[in-house]
């Protein structure tokens, strides 16, 4: 189930944003102007109080402010930039190498996102600007 985000600006229309990808994004840092982040352990979260009284990372209408929109924006556009110089690295690597660090359970690093979600978050960034706002559903 993904989640839909309304925009306050009509004009900018719906933004569908993917089950897994809008909690990666989230997680990445998009989340910080919202007071939301990762917690202790994989899975887990920390969520500042809204004045709503509801979560961004559940889909049942938390509202996000044009400003926060907007910080949202430009943080998931540096989190694009940040997968994209990630990526550029692991192509450098041995597929030997790539392997292991995919093998490796105890590992302590970040592997690249899929490209998939790379795009989907400046896809989001690009809309969030021009929304003035949104729920998330």
């Amino acid at each position: 189930m993904g989640y839909t985000l309304n925009p306050r600006n009509k004009a900018a229309g719906d933004f569908d944003a993917g089950g897994f990808s809008w909690p990666w994004m989230l997680d990445a840092g998009v989340g910080l102007p919202l007071g939301y982040g990762k917690a202790f352990v994989p899975g887990q979260y920390v969520a500042r109080n809204r004045k709503d009284g509801l979560c961004v990372s559940k889909n049942d209408g938390a509202r996000v402010s044009a400003s926060e929109a907007k910080q949202m924006a430009q943080i998931a556009r540096w989190v694009a930039d940040l997968q994209d110089s990630l990526y550029a690295e692991w192509e450098k690597m041995p597929a030997s190498e790539q392997q292991r660090m995919r093998d490796d359970r105890t590992r302590l690093y970040t592997l690249p996102v899929r490209r998939d979600f790379v795009e989907e978050t400046r896809a989001f960034a690009d809309w969030a600007e021009k929304s003035g706002g949104f729920r998330v559903w």
